[in-house]
């Protein structure tokens, strides 16, 4: 067994801590090697509750504690004691009553935890040790003659150490202690400052090969402290394949999953221009693509997929065989992915909905140095507050379709108009200046694809101003219809719709999307 220094004084450990884990069994060996232990405050009087003797700090130096603690071991008895280089050292001060001391134990106070418990300014900054840090930093630097311990989880290292040597841990060890001490002071030092900085953290910006057009720049603005290299995990997106994103695949990719965490269930959404092009659902990822194929294959075409459910080796084949930009879904199945890989420009991506949910909630326009910025349209609270006003009560399956359209509905661009039933889209109107205009686009895009529309239902994300759109879904085989209601016209359209026996219910909230 080696043996430590052979000296003819009682050896000292000072100990000043806030997290005591563990601390009676340290000064338990300390003491079983005729420590002598002077600590602080707090310390002091843990150290007395579980049967050592203490000298308090105070009683060293002669000098009480002030400021309400904030000056406890900020001393020269203290210092003096840490920082004199050998022990021959400390007979020329003497007369001063400058004695060694042989091991600092001190952790500091919970800085990071104060700022993560959201404390206001003035009690986090109380959390910003300043003697201990100051006696770490100290005993450190003299590790040639003092041991220097700054976390619990190095107290069984001490133990064995001063069991190993006679009561004084190896040079070896005191070097190692030193290492991590500056480490962890530093660390504690960037957490302070960082916070200090808070409101001066730069946002990040990620330059995107061009924007809506290739003759314009754009960039990708991520809160400060988002990763560069790998700026999609911000957003909760993985990508698994293909090319960069563009800024067009962004915006379309942000729009199809805002649909998707709307929406109930297995279900594919296609989107185009920000607009879908046909939502579908089903028992498999499969059937739901099929069904959302079915409403606008050609618009389809080079669009964005979005699903709420694991991908399926039957869906990717039918992708592979399409023109994609980018497929999206919380999970692949393994020979899913292999196959969609083959085609090596195809965008994959495996998204996390809580994540892009939370950094994706509102919305904001810029024009150069004048910014709109609106909430969130989120939930449906009317859906359960929704008026039947014309027709046939609806049923439980007409319910259904209709809740499930009226989710869609409000993800497609004003004026909107979505027909369906509780399984699909089978035509969508989107954009246009009149409301009758997109009826009439819905109902052609159902015509181009050889669907009847007899019995299906509407969705309307604003009132009729007129009676001539009901007039025209009943044509068209509509049997029902949901709608905001508010127009000055509304009696003329309810009146319209129980004439002509269509299902018409009110929610009296609307879903504009400009």
């Amino acid at each position: 067994m080696a043996s430590g220094p052979q000296l003819k004084r009682r050896r000292r450990a000072l100990i000043s801590v806030t997290d005591k884990t563990g601390l009676e069994n340290v000064t338990a060996v300390l003491q079983s090697y005729d420590y002598q232990l002077v600590a602080s405050g707090g310390t002091a009087a843990y150290l007395r509750e579980h049967g050592h003797e203490v000298i308090d700090v105070g009683d060293l130096t002669g000098f009480p504690e002030i400021f309400g603690g904030r000056v406890k071991t900020l001393h020269p008895l203290v210092f003096g004691g840490i920082l004199g280089a050998a022990e021959e050292d400390f007979a020329a001060v003497a007369e001063l009553n400058v004695d060694p001391i042989d091991i600092v134990i001190c952790n500091l106070y919970d800085f990071a935890g104060a700022v993560a418990d959201g404390g206001d300014p003035a009690a986090i900054i109380e959390k910003i040790d300043i003697g201990g840090p100051s006696l770490l930093r100290a005993a450190a630097k003299n590790h040639s003659r003092v041991c220097v311990v700054c976390d619990p989880e190095l107290y069984e290292e001490l133990i064995f150490e001063c069991n190993s040597n006679d009561g004084f841990p190896s040079a070896d060890f005191r070097m190692r202690m030193a290492a991590a001490t500056f480490a962890l002071v530093t660390d504690y030092d960037a957490q302070i400052a960082e916070w200090f900085f808070r409101d001066e953290a730069q946002d990040l910006a990620v330059t995107l090969r061009y924007g809506e057009n290739p003759h314009q720049a754009a960039e990708m603005i991520l809160p400060a402290g988002e990763d560069e290299q790998n700026p999609l995990a911000g957003m909760g997106l993985s990508q698994l394949n293909g090319k960069e994103l563009s800024y067009n695949n962004l915006v379309d990719t942000i729009a199809a999953l805002k649909l998707s965490l709307d929406l109930d269930g297995i279900c594919c959404v296609a989107m185009k221009h920000t607009n879908p092009c046909g939502v579908g659902t089903g028992a498999t990822a499969v059937e739901a693509l099929e069904r959302a194929l079915r409403c606008d294959p050609d618009s389809a075409f080079g669009g964005i997929f979005a699903f709420t459910t694991k991908l399926d080796l039957a869906a990717a084949e039918l992708l592979a065989g399409r023109f994609c930009e980018v497929i999206l879904a919380p999970d692949f199945e393994l020979d899913a992915l292999a196959r969609l890989q083959k085609k090596k420009n195809l965008r994959v991506l495996t998204y996390d909905g809580e994540i892009f949910a939370a950094v994706s909630e509102g919305m904001e326009r810029n024009y150069g140095s004048l910014s709109l910025r609106q909430q969130e349209d989120a939930g449906f609270p009317e859906l359960a507050e929704w008026k039947h006003v014309a027709g046939p009560a609806p049923d439980s399956d007409l319910k259904a379709g209709l809740a499930f359209l009226w989710k869609i509905c409000k993800h497609v661009k004003s004026n909107a108009v979505v027909l369906g039933d509780k399984t699909a889209t089978l035509g969508i109107g989107a954009g246009q200046m009149s409301r009758v205009d997109s009826t009439r686009i819905a109902v052609m895009k159902a015509g181009d694809q050889g669907i009847d529309l007899q019995g299906c239902s509407c969705a309307s994300d604003a009132f009729f101003p007129f009676a001539d759109s009901i007039e025209q879904l009943h044509a068209a085989g509509v049997k029902a219809v949901v709608a905001p209601g508010g127009s000055i016209r509304d009696e003329e359209v309810i009146a319209a719709a129980e004439r002509l026996g269509v299902t018409l219910v009110h929610t009296n909230r609307r879903h504009f999307r400009h």
